[in-house]
């Protein structure tokens, strides 16, 4: 009985798509999903982290901010429906490159994925917070994990809660910087404030 060479094609690709997974998850190719045990205190933490942040977008503390940075960072959390906490790889994967980073999920739907966090996920020395934040009208409501945050004490897990809250305020900076920032003034400007400019 001959077989169809198309057949036989999907039938290796199928093979390696398999094996390709199997290696994946062997080797922590894949990333880690957050638990679903709700955290209460993980919500207080994360609205008294995010509103110090945003009490610091102080023009007189950071020149060049503008006055109303605070209000637009208020707006963007808004925009936010849920953020998940996750690192690129998954627990088996002690590379450089398992950074831990944030999916941004809107309300409209948009995903924004990858956020770097600035930390890299090293499992032998501490499991990162691996977590689901989610949102309503700019306040988190629910976060979820699976519970690792309760294997050390709540100030183990302060420097990555904060961290959290500047990095997903500041996810807004890159994408609206005429929110947060004055304008730079151009070459123009500047040789125009050198003719109009009295003594």
């Amino acid at each position: 009985m001959l077989r169809s060479p198309m057949l036989n094609g999907k039938v290796h690709i199928m093979i390696l798509a398999s094996l390709a997974a199997y290696l994946s998850a062997c080797t922590g190719r894949t990333p880690e999903q957050p638990g679903d045990m709700p955290n209460p205190k993980l919500v207080a933490l994360i609205n008294g982290a995010i509103a110090r942040e945003i009490a610091g977008m102080d023009p007189a503390q950071r020149p060049g901010l503008l006055p109303q940075a605070g209000e637009h960072a208020r707006q963007w959390l808004k925009e936010i429906s849920q953020v998940v906490a996750r690192c690129r790889y998954g627990p088996g994967n002690d590379a450089k490159s398992n950074l831990l980073e944030y999916d941004i999920v809107l309300v409209s739907g948009e995903e924004i994925k990858g956020v770097y966090s600035g930390q890299r996920c090293y499992y032998p020395v501490a499991k990162p917070l691996v977590m689901r934040v989610r949102f309503q009208d700019g306040q988190v409501q629910e976060v979820t994990t699976d519970g690792r945050e309760r294997e050390r004490p709540v100030d183990g897990s302060m420097g990555e809660i904060q961290q959290f809250a500047e990095r997903v305020l500041r996810a807004d900076w890159r994408r609206n910087p005429a929110r947060y920032f004055r304008a730079v003034p151009g070459r123009e400007d500047m040789a125009r404030e050198w003719d109009m400019r009295k003594s």
